[in-house]
């Protein structure tokens, strides 16, 4: 008798808006589910608001609308800090509950916040599960690190998404694997751009370094006047940065975009790409852009730009330097030929090291090797 497919189920805090961790979750389902592997994926997202991202027929969603016993969580008089505690609290409490409704073979929880919170109602539980952060080691607060220290020696494997801080993680658990993001989309030659656009994608939030970008913009301005500034994305401060924008004057020359999924033209418009994020784990959108051949300049965030741009690909600066983004975005943008170099020398080095089949033939092989071991270890419990 054949053994039942594995089952697998990635959980993240949001599946219905665009972003790098939702993008992960949902091509790393679709190519398990290719892989004849028994795929859920879920999110404190109502079920029914669907996945940004495009997902293959098998596959189903659990979210909010799955939780009958879920009751709205409204602010209380007690503060923003106590509020955020229940928030967490919820999503722990219903992600834990879908893993017990599943059983899955393997779950992989996305998100350090989210992870610790199901892992304090998972105790006892015997799931096996495999913990991703996606954001550097020291990002979140001493209060989520002091949890993660209580909780990851206990799952069964933790990935890094990078060398620097790979030796963390391992410290915390020996079954730790570094697997790099990879961009799913791929261009074989650079495009043809004639105009002088800057692109930056991502969340307006404070992470994100936007409101730095557009400090920094007025400098290139001054030297490039004919550039223009192009920021895909949305989120909580969005009102506040074209404020912003406004009171530096430089509201004309910046266009801001609605998140899509025509992302691969967006890209191939850009003369330079720009990462301004005050800090990043293996940040998808520089990967994307790399991979498609645009030239980038980011801060040298703790993790993330230093590993993804060559010396011959882009340029990184000193971490929350206006004046050296502004800098290194002039000088791209007028030296045509150097941008030409770099994009040819980024689809070479995006290509090389950042596979896209490797990325997921490496997270098949620890999925499928995690839930041989936890089915060994149940077996033997019966047994015994």
């Amino acid at each position: 008798m054949n053994a039942p497919p594995v089952s697998v189920m990635l959980l993240c805090d949001h599946l219905a808006t665009a972003g790098g961790v939702e993008r992960f979750v949902c091509g790393l389902a679709n190519y398990l589910s290719c892989q004849g592997l028994q795929v859920v994926i879920g999110s404190t997202d109502a079920a029914n608001a669907g996945a940004f991202y495009a997902l293959e027929p098998g596959i189903r969603i659990l979210g909010a609308d799955n939780d009958p016993s879920r009751s709205p969580v409204g602010a209380t008089p007690l503060g923003r800090s106590w509020n955020m505690l229940r928030e967490q609290w919820r999503r722990g409490r219903l992600i834990s509950a879908f893993i017990r409704q599943e059983r899955p073979s393997v779950v992989i929880l996305n998100g350090l916040t989210l992870a610790c919170s199901t892992l304090l109602f998972l105790r006892g539980q015997g799931a096996a599960v495999i913990c991703c952060d996606h954001n550097h080691f020291a990002a979140r607060s001493g209060v989520w690190q002091r949890l993660r220290s209580l909780l990851y020696p206990r799952v069964s494997a933790l990935v890094s998404l990078t060398q620097a801080d790979a030796s963390k993680f391992a410290a915390l658990n020996p079954r730790t694997r570094v697997i790099y993001n990879a961009s799913t989309l791929r261009a074989t030659a650079p495009a043809e751009t004639n105009g002088l656009q800057v692109l930056a994608v991502g969340r307006h939030v404070e992470q994100k370094g936007f409101d730095l970008l557009l400090r920094a913009w007025p400098a290139v301005l001054s030297r490039v006047p004919e550039a223009r500034l192009r920021i895909v994305g949305d989120g909580p401060l969005r009102t506040s940065l074209t404020a912003q924008a406004d009171a530096l004057g430089i509201s004309p020359t910046v266009q801001w975009i609605e998140q899509t999924k025509e992302m691969v033209d967006e890209y191939r418009s850009a003369a330079v790409f720009v990462l301004p994020s005050r800090y990043e784990g293996m940040p998808l959108a520089l990967l994307e852009a790399q991979a498609l051949g645009v030239p980038a300049v980011a801060f040298d965030c703790p993790t993330g730009p230093r590993e993804v741009i060559g010396a011959d690909t882009g340029i990184v600066v000193p971490p929350l330097s206006v004046n050296a983004l502004a800098g290194a975005l002039t000088s791209l943008l007028v030296q045509p030929d150097v941008r030409k170099r770099m994009a040819l020398a980024a689809i070479e080095r995006s290509q090389r090291l950042f596979d896209p089949q490797r990325q997921q033939e490496q997270w098949l092989t620890l999925i499928l090797e995690t839930a041989k071991l936890s089915e060994g270890r149940r077996q033997w419990t019966q047994t015994f």
